[in-house]
């Protein structure tokens, strides 16, 4: 598992840290306000995203891994079923922006054209397809190499095309990268001979996989609706009580904290769980490999410890710029809460594997309203770094109730 997590973190890394200097254009490019606004743009994006395909993903790599590469029609059917989610469920996006971009509940939402929704939840949802795929059949290479890549396309993008206080040009930018990375996956797919469609036929019996794979979906929206609108909340908590630029302060802060999740998430959903779930019991296959996981997010919280304690006024200034310096004592504190989130992690998404709907639904509320709650009672006494500290606390009771869960309930 180590040697695998280690080759899928290399590509991880590189659009982790193509992310960061992506980061460094916008922020630049707009000031701290504009960045804030582009932080709601994104965080809907990111929704549609995650939606995009249903967030059966998880679904198809448990049911394409136990099938194996030779189940023939049964296999067949499982990727005609994630098809159908892939392509249908970014119209219904489409629409459903249509009408809540004219709302005003979110700032910035406006910004956001339906057609442009609708391109980057299609190739999201594409992406996410091929990419459960490769997934499936063990192919952590093809994975770690277009998932490496993928980062400089956007890194790429958002250069050549973020123009200074024009939100609307970064959003350009993002359909941009996501199509490129749709591109890459379908030329690796090609390239490493994977079938990733079962051809234009849907035999009858392929609307049981649609049937069966449609839990998902609801376990989907926890994460992708409850956790983004508090991400949201969050963001405007900060912006009514200390203002628009402390509300740019804290995306700086959140986005860091998104590439530390990002790779940790990569080394759960790109490796320990496929693994998992290709054993007889993968349950017990969790549990044994439980430790060795932790041991690896201890040394990643000491190692990240060391560079933020020594470093973080440079690390802002490298990433951001001098408008962001305030973000730079808070780093260490962010962190703490993200290694208490990955040890979280693992336990999390395989209750999404095992379609334990009330189980993902009770954590992602369990985790958003501490995070809102916490954020909201915290930032009157101690400013910004209350949403940090906030942010810890939810994690805190997230991995509780998760560890609760998984241990002390048999058939969790």
């Amino acid at each position: 598992m180590v040697l695998n997590a280690v080759f899928s973190g290399v590509g991880v890394l590189v659009k982790l840290l193509s992310g960061l200097a992506t980061n460094k254009i916008l922020s630049v490019q707009l000031g701290p306000a504009a960045f804030g606004i582009w932080g709601n743009i994104f965080s809907i994006s990111s929704l549609y995203s995650t939606f995009s395909n249903g967030g059966i993903g998880q679904g198809l790599v448990a049911k394409l891994s136990a099938e194996g590469p030779e189940a023939g029609q049964s296999r067949d059917r499982w990727l005609t079923g994630g098809l159908i989610y892939a392509i249908g469920l970014p119209f219904l996006i489409c629409g459903f922006h249509a009408v809540f971009r004219d709302l005003g509940i979110v700032n910035g939402a406006q910004l956001l054209s339906p057609a442009a929704a609708l391109m980057i939840a299609l190739c999201a949802g594409l992406t996410l397809h091929v990419q459960a795929v490769a997934l499936s059949l063990g192919n952590t290479g093809a994975n770690a190499l277009v998932v490496g890549l993928s980062g400089p396309a956007a890194l790429l993008a958002y250069w050549l095309i973020v123009r200074p206080g024009s939100p609307e040009s970064a959003i350009l930018a993002l359909m941009t990268g996501g199509a490129m990375t749709l591109g890459m996956w379908l030329l690796a797919a090609r390239l490493a001979g994977m079938r990733w469609h079962a051809g234009v036929q849907m035999p009858k019996a392929n609307w049981t996989a649609v049937r069966t794979l449609a839990p998902y979906v609801a376990i989907a929206l926890a994460p992708a609706l409850v956790g983004t609108s508090a991400v949201i909340a969050v963001r405007a908590t900060i912006s009514a009580q200390l203002g628009p630029e402390a509300a740019g302060l804290w995306q700086g802060l959140f986005r860091i904290s998104d590439a530390v999740m990002a790779m940790t998430q990569a080394v759960v959903a790109y490796v320990l769980l496929p693994e998992v779930f290709r054993s007889s019991s993968p349950r017990e296959a969790l549990k044994g490999r439980l430790p060795g996981y932790a041991i690896m997010v201890a040394v990643g919280l000491v190692v990240g410890m060391l560079i933020v304690l020594l470093a973080s006024d440079v690390i802002v200034k490298l990433l951001y710029s001098e408008q962001f310096m305030a973000i730079s004592k808070l780093m260490w504190i962010e962190l703490a809460g993200d290694a208490l989130k990955a040890l979280a992690m693992p336990l999390i998404a395989f209750f999404i594997y095992e379609r334990k709907l009330r189980f993902s639904w009770a954590l992602e509320l369990v985790f958003s309203i501490s995070f809102v709650l916490g954020t909201h009672f915290l930032i009157g006494a101690t400013g910004l770094a209350g949403a940090a500290i906030a942010y810890v606390v939810a994690n805190l009771i997230l991995l509780v109730v998760a560890s609760t869960i998984f241990f002390g309930t048999r058939n969790a």
